[in-house]
Protein backbone atom coordinates (compact mmCIF):
# COMPACT_ATOMS: atom_id res chain seq x y z
CA UNK A 1 0.00 0.00 0.00
CA UNK A 2 1.60 3.24 -1.15
CA UNK A 3 2.15 5.75 1.56
CA UNK A 4 -0.66 8.41 0.13
CA UNK A 5 -3.16 5.37 0.26
CA UNK A 6 -1.93 4.52 4.02
CA UNK A 7 -2.47 8.48 5.23
CA UNK A 8 -5.81 8.68 3.30
CA UNK A 9 -7.16 5.57 5.10
CA UNK A 10 -6.40 7.22 8.60
CA UNK A 11 -8.06 10.02 8.01
CA UNK A 12 -11.23 8.30 6.72
CA UNK A 13 -11.12 6.08 10.04
CA UNK A 14 -10.87 9.51 11.97
CA UNK A 15 -13.93 10.68 10.18
CA UNK A 16 -15.67 7.52 10.29
CA UNK A 17 -15.30 7.27 14.20
CA UNK A 18 -16.15 11.13 14.74
CA UNK A 19 -19.57 10.64 12.23
CA UNK A 20 -20.28 7.16 14.59
CA UNK A 21 -19.56 8.69 18.13
CA UNK A 22 -22.47 7.90 20.30
CA UNK A 23 -24.69 10.06 22.21
CA UNK A 24 -23.21 9.60 25.23
CA UNK A 25 -20.26 11.43 23.82
CA UNK A 26 -22.12 14.25 22.19
CA UNK A 27 -24.14 14.67 25.87
CA UNK A 28 -20.55 14.86 27.36
CA UNK A 29 -19.89 17.32 25.06
CA UNK A 30 -22.65 19.58 26.17
CA UNK A 31 -22.48 18.88 29.58
CA UNK A 32 -18.83 19.70 29.38
CA UNK A 33 -20.20 23.07 27.26
CA UNK A 34 -21.94 24.28 30.13
CA UNK A 35 -21.10 27.04 32.10
CA UNK A 36 -23.17 26.39 35.02
CA UNK A 37 -21.57 23.00 35.29
CA UNK A 38 -17.91 24.55 34.54
CA UNK A 39 -18.29 26.69 37.47
CA UNK A 40 -19.88 24.84 40.19
CA UNK A 41 -17.30 21.68 39.08
CA UNK A 42 -14.12 23.50 39.11
CA UNK A 43 -14.70 24.66 42.40
CA UNK A 44 -15.34 21.24 44.00
CA UNK A 45 -12.20 20.02 42.41
CA UNK A 46 -10.15 23.23 43.18
CA UNK A 47 -11.38 22.77 47.00
CA UNK A 48 -10.75 18.91 46.94
CA UNK A 49 -7.38 19.22 45.25
CA UNK A 50 -6.23 22.38 48.26
CA UNK A 51 -7.46 19.97 50.96
CA UNK A 52 -5.33 16.88 49.48
CA UNK A 53 -8.34 14.86 48.08
CA UNK A 54 -7.83 12.99 45.00
CA UNK A 55 -10.13 13.87 42.09
CA UNK A 56 -11.71 11.43 39.57
CA UNK A 57 -14.30 13.06 37.02
CA UNK A 58 -16.33 10.46 35.24
CA UNK A 59 -17.62 10.57 31.93
CA UNK A 60 -21.21 11.07 32.91
CA UNK A 61 -19.59 13.96 34.54
CA UNK A 62 -20.09 13.28 37.89
CA UNK A 63 -17.02 13.74 40.65
CA UNK A 64 -15.51 11.65 42.75
CA UNK A 65 -13.51 12.81 45.58
CA UNK A 66 -11.36 10.75 47.97
CA UNK A 67 -8.94 11.37 51.12
CA UNK A 68 -8.37 10.90 54.46
CA UNK A 69 -8.31 13.10 57.29
CA UNK A 70 -5.87 12.92 60.29
CA UNK A 71 -7.78 12.95 63.49
CA UNK A 72 -5.43 13.29 66.67
CA UNK A 73 -7.23 11.76 70.13
CA UNK A 74 -5.11 12.99 73.58
CA UNK A 75 -5.99 10.87 76.23
CA UNK A 76 -5.95 11.91 79.80
CA UNK A 77 -4.57 10.28 82.24
CA UNK A 78 -7.74 10.61 85.01
CA UNK A 79 -6.19 9.74 88.84
CA UNK A 80 -9.68 9.92 90.59
CA UNK A 81 -11.04 7.25 88.09
CA UNK A 82 -7.78 5.10 87.21
CA UNK A 83 -8.13 5.61 84.29
CA UNK A 84 -7.61 6.72 80.24
CA UNK A 85 -10.05 9.29 79.58
CA UNK A 86 -10.61 10.66 76.05
CA UNK A 87 -9.81 14.64 76.49
CA UNK A 88 -11.53 17.59 73.67
CA UNK A 89 -9.54 18.96 71.86
CA UNK A 90 -9.43 22.82 73.21
CA UNK A 91 -11.17 25.81 70.72
CA UNK A 92 -8.00 27.56 71.01
CA UNK A 93 -5.71 24.91 70.20
CA UNK A 94 -6.41 25.61 66.15
CA UNK A 95 -4.34 28.44 65.21
CA UNK A 96 -4.56 30.25 61.44
CA UNK A 97 -1.78 30.21 59.33
CA UNK A 98 -1.39 33.61 60.25
CA UNK A 99 -0.67 32.99 63.92
CA UNK A 100 1.48 30.00 63.30
CA UNK A 101 4.09 32.08 60.88
CA UNK A 102 4.09 35.40 62.84
CA UNK A 103 4.83 32.85 65.62
CA UNK A 104 7.67 31.40 63.10
CA UNK A 105 8.97 34.61 62.97
CA UNK A 106 9.10 35.89 66.43
CA UNK A 107 11.32 32.43 66.83
CA UNK A 108 13.68 33.68 63.92
CA UNK A 109 13.77 37.14 65.25
CA UNK A 110 14.99 35.70 68.57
Amino acid sequence: MAYKTKVFNSLNITRDARNNATDESNDLAELMANPEYLRYSSSIINDALKDGFDVLQLPNGDIVTTGTKIITNTYVWDASKNALTKARASTGSKRTRKEKSSDLESDDAE
